[in-house]
């Protein structure tokens, strides 16, 4: 069967040999993937550096008390293996040639076809409208352990930056109902409020076991 590219813009433009496709996109999502990560570090900083100073300082003097920057260290090591396990995905995504919204390739006892989602119509874009909810669910779990975490040492940019994600978790749902492609704009922003959100973690993290 041949189905569309796949999906990562960054693996797009590439047209050698499918081992080789999918090198060249998992060192272009690592670069990428870095850049947002050095971003959210950056933010986070600043978010330190200039926010209330003080009242952050006395929450990760908390943490130094009682040896919890590990804790914060170790949710920040966890988000690596999300990582790790989406570039496994994209290289046999590649491989196989299945485009989003599928998730699975299914085929009937006895058969030589496939079956995949419906893709038109409006029965594509619930099919899609579907996808984007899953795709939330899939992250909610790790967004409240960061947001748990890091709203203990810094609670109102904390709140700001939830309401920024839901903003842009939203703006990809309502993309990718439309339209495949129209989802990474949402996605990408909050990438990046996740990616500041482990950036504070991080600090917080970093700065207790300094202080032990």
């Amino acid at each position: 069967h041949s189905r569309p590219r796949c999906p990562n813009p960054f693996f797009q433009d590439i047209s050698s040999s499918v081992s080789h496709a999918a090198g060249v996109g998992c060192a272009r999502y690592a670069m990428f993937s870095s850049v947002l990560g050095s971003m959210g570090v950056g933010i986070g900083f600043a978010i330190y550096k200039f926010g209330a100073t003080s009242k952050f300082d006395g929450k990760i003097d908390a943490l130094a008390k009682n040896d919890l920057g590990w804790v914060y260290l170790g949710l920040a090591a966890l988000k690596q293996t999300q990582f790790l396990i989406n570039v496994n995905l994209s290289v046999h995504r590649k491989e196989a040639k299945i485009n989003v919204p599928d998730q699975q390739v299914y085929k009937a006892h006895g058969a030589t076809t496939y079956v995949l989602m419906e893709q038109e119509g409006a029965l594509g874009s619930f099919n899609r409208a579907q996808r984007a909810l899953q795709n939330y669910l899939e992250q909610l779990p790790g967004f409240l352990a960061f947001f748990f975490s890091a709203g203990y040492v810094f609670p109102f940019p904390t709140f700001v930056m939830t309401l920024l994600f839901g903003g842009c978790r939203v703006s990809a749902a309502v993309g990718y109902t439309k339209a495949a492609k129209e989802r990474m704009a949402g996605n990408i922003a909050s990438s990046l409020v996740m990616e500041t959100f482990q950036g504070l973690v991080l600090l917080a993290g970093v700065k207790a076991l300094l202080r032990k």
